[in-house]
């Protein structure tokens, strides 16, 4: 199946009973999520250690788990690993080390890794995929001279130009400025709006997350404790909760959730 035709499909994705540990610590404990819907950013959120990136690593296979994920008519725990990153994209925090290729050769080479689409096609998309994110002028840079911000924006790009139907990203912020931070968002939205992805998003910064997403999930010591609406389910209980702070949530004139923390509890 390329990767244009499974994109497009109306499918949600579905975690059942996830269990993951390492070593005798239990890092993700029986959970179940609501189905995530298409179309819709999901971020998920949690303090250090809450398993966060473990949970996306198991969604994508990286990580030995128990339990059942689907992904519309797809059972990916049961698919061979091959044919499930055809399926999904992950980004991880750290990126793998870098070859000596120029950024546009990258990006190519990840639109046609499974997927038999001529050089010209390849081409025409990633140059289109790094317009989109805004480092088109990064094209014919080598990927060992880019600085670390600029590595994960390739990153993101060669993730997105594969055409997913399942995109995760671990802390894909992480390593950049306020502008590109705002930038990568609304480029993730946009993608996961136009190909009605199944996108969850793990980051750090609160007032990020909560106005750039639709849909939150809220863990803790590998639970789940909150999920849903973003404006639904964030309240400055469940901020005590998770994070062991006194905030209040605000709304700000574009109607978007603000995230202001008094103090810790």
């Amino acid at each position: 199946m390329s990767g244009s035709a499974h994109s497009t499909r109306e499918s949600s994705l579905s975690v059942e009973e996830l269990s993951v540990k390492y070593g005798t610590r239990q890092v993700i404990d029986n959970l179940t999520l609501a189905p995530i819907r298409a179309g819709r950013i999901t971020a998920i959120l949690g303090p250090n250690g809450s398993g966060k990136s473990t949970l996306l690593r198991a969604i994508a296979g990286l990580t030995p788990s128990h339990g059942k994920i689907s992904l519309g008519e797809h059972k990916l725990s049961s698919l061979a690993q091959a044919k499930r990153a055809q399926l999904s994209a992950y980004l991880p925090q750290t990126l793998p080390p870098t070859v000596h290729l120029q950024v546009l050769e990258a990006v190519m080479v990840a639109r046609r890794a499974g997927d038999a689409v001529s050089a010209e096609l390849a081409l025409d998309e990633s140059v289109a995929i790094l317009e989109r994110l805004g480092i088109a002028a990064l094209a014919l840079r080598y990927m060992d001279e880019l600085s670390g911000g600029q590595r994960q924006l390739v990153g993101l790009a060669q993730a997105l130009v594969r055409r997913p139907s399942l995109l995760l990203l671990d802390e894909p912020l992480s390593a950049l400025d306020l502008h590109y931070q705002i930038a990568v968002m609304e480029a993730v939205r946009h993608e996961t709006e136009m190909r009605n992805l199944v996108t969850l998003i793990v980051v750090h910064d609160l007032n990020i997350a909560l106005q750039r997403a639709s849909d939150v999930v809220y863990v803790k010591e590998g639970k789940l404790i909150a999920q849903g609406g973003v404006k639904t389910v964030t309240t400055p209980k469940i901020l005590a909760d998770i994070y062991g702070v006194k905030a209040r949530i605000e709304m700000c004139s574009r109607n978007n959730l603000h995230i202001l923390v008094d103090e810790v509890v």
